[in-house]
């Protein structure tokens, strides 16, 4: 990737040098520390009184330990901080909201931390309707900015609380996704720190864009993006929930077939979102339009489950605004300034999607319900889902993004969550092994793929960049020889 084609100027000559150092420091805490505080640029490290506040991670299994964690208010601050780093030889880690299931955003130990949470400015272009927000913004206040003022809707995840960085460059996935395309389909283009300081625009048609695109986090701190925004999808929503009852996992298995067929046959709108729960089989979502069509849709869905239990019961409830319907999808939070408080919990996430071109069978719909039962510790608790992909997916190609999601027709997802917020020591052995028959039989069809959000922090090199990149890996570390050729951004479990 030629220098050109990334629009490259750099602030100013003295902001890509790092201030001097002073000698004689006793460790790399200090050296950041010294360098920081010369440079004006507020920091932190562990024996400040606000370090466990300023190193909170939803992730609770995996705790940060970054030697400091800087908070810049400018670009300027940021190319100082770049410039620390590189003179101390410490690796930089990115931090939007600290939401990463793989806590990501603090990175490795050692790693100096740069909090972009000043960074939360919103513009609107009126001619393109297209909006960019600030590396450090949230979900909630940026789709109450673009609702409120103007009437637009861009998708997200579920989550008010959740950084728009960390989850577009992870892919995204939220209710209005099938119809919408997933976050990182519809970035426009991402305002990138290198290195070295220099600022670039990763535009249309660009390789930066394209890594971006499920892979953002490797090649420098992201100042800005720019993504699609939509006109409401309909003004209000049908939220329902259809449960099939009492069934054994012979028939829950049937009745995922069931509504997996249900889309293959062209059936399921694209504007309906479907998550079932794999706890109790039963399906829940939105639809955005009126409640006729949604009738209309579920029908035959509803028809061909009562064949396999004729207690399947749906029932619905009319939300008369779109606002509404996204307080319902993404929390209370919606509505706060800063979209919510963080949580957390000591977890490990797994996940999988399969295609339309290698759909479940009931072999492995089977596997994955019969593995998700025998979750039986009193220490560790189980959350799964399977959220219904499909719609505009089918017009994307693996290789037109980073992250290789074409044709993809369902995402599972499931977590163990450590009681108390405490991780046992054999928790992450034990969940891959509950779910191990569940990937060898999906092995049979298809190599096995995921999503970058909901990765498994403990795969290897090889496993993960197959399963979330595929052939596009091979591009990616090309395009981070160039751009990041240091490493810098290099220092996490995910990193190209």
């Amino acid at each position: 990737m030629a220098p050109s084609e990334l629009y490259q100027h750099c602030l100013l000559a003295m902001l890509c040098l790092a201030p001097t150092l002073v000698h004689g420091q006793s460790s790399k805490a200090d050296i950041i520390q010294t360098c920081l505080t010369s440079a004006n640029v507020h920091s932190t490290i562990s024996t400040d009184e606000s370090w466990a506040n300023d190193t909170a991670s939803f992730q609770f299994r995996l705790q940060p330990q970054p030697v400091s964690v800087a908070f810049p208010e400018t670009k300027e601050d940021v190319a100082s901080a770049l410039g620390c780093a590189r003179n101390a030889s410490v690796k930089v880690s990115v931090l939007g909201r600290g939401h990463s299931f793989q806590g990501y955003g603090f990175g490795n130990p050692g790693n100096l931390v740069i909090d972009m949470g000043a960074f939360i400015e919103l513009s609107f272009d009126d001619s393109t309707n297209q909006l960019t927000f600030g590396g450090g913004s949230n979900v909630g206040p940026t789709a109450k900015y673009v609702h409120d003022k103007f009437r637009r809707h861009f998708p997200h995840v579920r989550g008010s609380h959740v950084g728009l960085i960390g989850s577009s460059f992870g892919g995204g996935y939220g209710t209005t996704c099938r119809s919408l395309g997933i976050p990182s389909d519809n970035l426009v283009s991402v305002e990138y720190m290198l290195y070295n300081g220099t600022i670039v625009n990763a535009g249309p048609g660009s390789d930066l864009l394209w890594a971006a695109q499920g892979a953002g986090s490797n090649f420098g701190v992201a100042l800005s993006a720019t993504t699609k925004t939509f006109e409401l999808p309909y003004n209000g929503a049908v939220s329902y929930s259809l449960a099939v009852g009492e069934v054994d996992t012979d028939a829950a298995s049937a009745a995922l077939l069931a509504i997996q067929k249900w889309a293959l046959d062209g059936q399921a709108p694209d504007s309906i979102s479907l998550r079932f729960s794999l706890s109790n089989f039963a399906s829940a979502g939105f639809f955005y339009g009126p409640e006729a069509e949604f009738d209309s849709a579920m029908a035959p869905l509803v028809d061909s489950l009562q064949t396999i239990s004729p207690a399947i019961n749906l029932t619905k409830t009319i939300i008369p605004t779109f606002w509404e319907a996204e307080v319902a999808v993404a929390g209370s939070g919606m509505n706060l300034p800063t979209g919510g408080t963080l949580g957390g919990r000591a977890s490990l996430v797994q996940s999988w999607t399969t295609t339309n071109q290698h759909p479940f069978t009931l072999t492995q719909a089977k596997a994955l319900l019969d593995g998700y039962r025998t979750l039986n510790r009193t220490d560790i608790t189980g959350t799964g889902f399977i959220d219904l992909w499909g719609g505009v997916s089918r017009d994307i190609a693996d290789s037109d993004h980073a992250f290789a999601h074409g044709n993809n027709l369902w995402l599972a997802r499931v977590d163990g969550v450590g009681a108390g917020g405490v991780w046992p020591s054999d928790g992450v052995a034990y969940m891959q092994n509950v779910f191990k028959p569940f990937e060898d039989t999906l092995k049979t069809s298809a190599p096995l793929r995921s999503f970058v959000n909901y990765v498994n922090s403990e795969l290897s090199v090889k496993e993960w960049s197959s399963r979330l990149y595929g052939a596009n890996y091979a591009r990616l570390r090309k395009i981070k020889s160039v751009v990041d050729p240091t490493d810098l951004f290099s220092g996490f479990g995910l990193a190209i």
